[in-house]
């Protein structure tokens, strides 16, 4: 994880810094000297964690972080105790009180590093649960479809006919199940019947959508979902 110091004493840069080495999975990116310089830094660098001290030149630390969007996981490291509650109330990972020890920092450090790991795995899962594609078992094979190219979704009891842009598909299964499967805020249920594609949607009548020239009835129970949908997009 990259690292970034930020304060205005030689002394406290030599410390975080030898700890930093020590340390195996942080790597010290930019020794800063007052907030301004780390704002330019982080506008060039990936920047993990930010050591931050609060008595700063020109702007606190604490003035640094409320002024500063999307920044990196704090840690601050000060001489004043009388901060705490505040840094904690805006979100840093943890409060350092000079001096500290080794110990105490890895302690932080290691908040940081499971926040990171955790931030990670949920990128990971949004990732596998908005595939761009699912299969079907369709005439005895196994066919995949990329849902860009789906249009609409019709269901007839026990099977659903899977309509693309240059084909269409009928598949054992239910429309609730195949909506679960696609699980992307792309497709919408307008009917007990009929699940559409919002990217091929063309118009929305008062009782019917139209998509790939074709009228599809529109139910009133599933109405008001579509229609915020539209509305967002005035």
């Amino acid at each position: 994880m990259n690292c970034m110091i930020v304060d205005d004493e030689e002394l406290a840069h030599s410390v975080i810094e030898e700890y930093i080495s020590r340390t195996p999975f942080l790597k010290l990116k930019k020794n800063c000297y007052h907030a301004f310089e780390a704002m330019e830094e982080l506008q060039k660098s990936k920047i993990d964690i930010i050591f931050l001290d609060i008595n700063l030149p020109e702007i606190t630390g604490i003035e640094f972080l409320k002024s500063t969007p999307n920044l990196p996981m704090i840690i601050f490291t000060t001489a004043y105790n009388n901060y705490a509650i505040e840094g904690f109330n805006l979100n840093a990972v943890d409060y350092l009180l000079k001096p500290f020890s080794f110990e105490r920092f890895l302690q932080a450090a290691n908040k940081c590093f499971h926040i990171n790991k955790m931030n990670q795995k949920q990128t990971i899962d949004s990732a596998a649960n908005h595939s761009e594609f699912i299969f079907v078992r369709c005439n005895n094979e196994d066919i995949k479809i990329n849902l860009d190219t789906i249009v609409r979704i019709n269901g007839l009891k026990d099977y659903v006919i899977i309509h693309t842009l240059d084909n269409k598909y009928i598949v054992h299964s239910t429309l609730k199940a195949i909506l679960e499967k696609i699980n992307s805020s792309d497709f919408i249920r307008i009917h007990n019947s009929h699940i559409v594609s919002l990217k091929h949607l063309q118009s929305i009548g008062k009782n019917s959508v139209t998509i790939d020239n074709t009228k599809l009835p529109l139910s009133s129970r599933f109405k008001e979902p579509l229609m915020n949908f539209v509305r967002n997009h005035f």
